[in-house]
């Protein structure tokens, strides 16, 4: 990001960056099941503490652009609505291979396709959800980033960034990854959120992956991509209020909204802590919620 020089973006993006490393570098304690374990419980009341999420439209005219320059509904296809999300994140996956490369000046879809077919620059794991959740607002699905952390707040090994989107005619969100072209289901092969895939982890319940999950076209192990580089990152979630077109980008002027989900039990964050705590810069301002309540952070709205 060369226009934006502030310290606290700096370290933000770099964090980001060193998040989304190839799996096959990482090597992770046996230790994050047992934190999930140890912090599995949160807040289930109808209390809320932080503003409802919101879905652009996908009449907005830079979706619609975005849907048409594409051809996205050739892309998605005819089927069901979980066939046609399928078909969209295989696409993203495709379109944008993982590097970790410095994310762009502007982080909206069109933006970041376009940077790898004409420069052949990748992007990390937070481009790619980006565009993704983008694509996916374009075709009238609700969708929105969701940046997983693991425990120690300013942990060396970052975290990962995924999609949760929601599929109306299953009535719930599922998990979807576009760096891995990912998503889970269980033995009776259906379709697996983001907390349900945290709570078989600390049951040990059987999860399955789907078969054309790759890393650069290598099959993913989902011991692997589950037990060791996902389980340390599925301890506090982190999402956008708003859930819309370049809502990413750090415009002049510009207030971003966030609210992290946190398990009962573990100290607050602190109050240094930079990146997604609430901050102003001569640029723009974030404002982060906390809260343990996973009933609204999760919510069919």
């Amino acid at each position: 990001m060369k226009k934006y020089t502030a310290i606290k973006y700096v370290l933000f993006i770099l964090m980001i960056l060193s998040s989304c490393k190839d799996i096959n570098e990482l090597n992770y304690s046996v230790r994050s099941i047992q934190d999930l374990k140890e912090y599995n419980e949160y807040e289930i009341s109808n209390s809320r503490d932080f503003p409802e999420f919101l879905y652009q439209e996908e009449s907005a005219p830079e979706l619609k652009r975005l849907r048409n320059k594409y051809n996205l509904d050739a892309i998605a296809g005819k089927g069901t609505d979980l066939e046609r999300a399928i078909n969209l994140l295989k696409w993203t996956h495709e379109a944008i291979p993982h590097e970790d490369e410095y994310n762009l000046q502007v982080l909206n879809a069109v933006t970041i396709i376009e940077t790898y077919k004409n420069k052949g620059i990748s992007q990390g794991c937070y481009p790619i959800a980006i565009t993704f959740n983008e694509v996916l607002l374009s075709m009238g699905y609700k969708a929105r980033i969701v940046i997983c952390f693991p425990k120690d707040f300013n942990s060396p090994n970052g975290g990962h960034v995924i999609n949760t989107v929601f599929i109306p005619s299953l009535n719930k969100w599922a998990w979807m990854d576009a760096q891995e072209n990912a998503y889970l289901v269980d033995e009776n092969r259906q379709l697996l959120s983001i907390q349900e895939v945290r709570e078989r982890l600390i049951l040990s319940q059987k999860l399955i992956l789907n078969k054309d999950a790759n890393y650069h076209g290598e099959v993913s192990n989902i011991k692997y991509y589950l037990e060791e580089f996902m389980s340390p990152f599925l301890y506090r979630f982190i999402s956008p209020i708003n859930s819309e077109y370049n809502s990413e980008t750090r415009d002049s002027g510009k207030i971003l909204t966030y609210v992290e989900l946190l398990p009962l039990g573990p100290p607050s964050p602190p109050k240094e802590r930079q990146y997604f705590e609430t901050h102003e810069t001569k640029e723009y301002k974030v404002v982060t919620y906390h809260t343990n309540n996973a009933k609204l952070f999760w919510e069919v709205q």
